[in-house]
């Protein structure tokens, strides 16, 4: 299957990903309402970024959210991204996938925000999948409570992730 990746920018992109993180709330946290993902939607298109993976039919099956800065310091820490929102299909859902998706949300990164240093990458603690994906690139550094229960930041310097994913898996 040919998947590419896109960065929302048009209406369009923000209706598709907006249907699609509605209709996958419970892949983010089976705690989810509709009302508690369209607050979040809504945060994402007006104080961060929204990057998607797709299908050959264009078919949207992946959603990733980021900010530059942090909601914490009011975005004024411009050397930090925060990526805390991360929905895949289950049917697709696979580390090949999640690479490809990595691979090119640091490169969004990287080019559109060329000030950021530190990639901070956030997982609810008891999701045992993910924090052992993310332990494979970047530190747990710490935990906070966020809204679906305790969450674990991992960190790691963006251009160190960046050689890491183009040097050692290749996608």
């Amino acid at each position: 299957m040919t998947t590419y990746c896109g960065r929302c920018e048009s209406d369009e992109d923000f209706a598709k990903a907006s249907l699609f993180a509605i209709e996958n709330k419970h892949e983010l946290h089976s705690s989810y309402y509709t009302l508690d993902m369209v607050s979040l939607l809504c945060t994402y298109m007006t104080q961060g970024h929204m990057l998607y993976i797709a299908d050959d039919e264009h078919r949207m099956i992946g959603l990733l959210g980021y900010y530059h800065g942090t909601p914490e310091k009011q975005f004024e820490d411009k050397d930090v991204a925060l990526a805390d929102t991360a929905i895949m299909d289950r049917a697709y859902r696979g580390t090949r996938l999640f690479l490809k998706g990595l691979r090119y949300m640091v490169g969004q990164i990287i080019e559109k925000h060329p000030d950021v240093q530190v990639l901070r990458l956030v997982a609810l603690s008891d999701n045992a999948y993910l924090c052992g994906l993310y332990a494979k690139f970047a530190e747990p550094d710490y935990t906070r409570e966020g809204p679906a229960g305790e969450e674990t930041v991992f960190c790691v310097k963006i251009h160190q992730l960046k050689s890491i994913l183009y040097r050692k898996y290749k996608v």
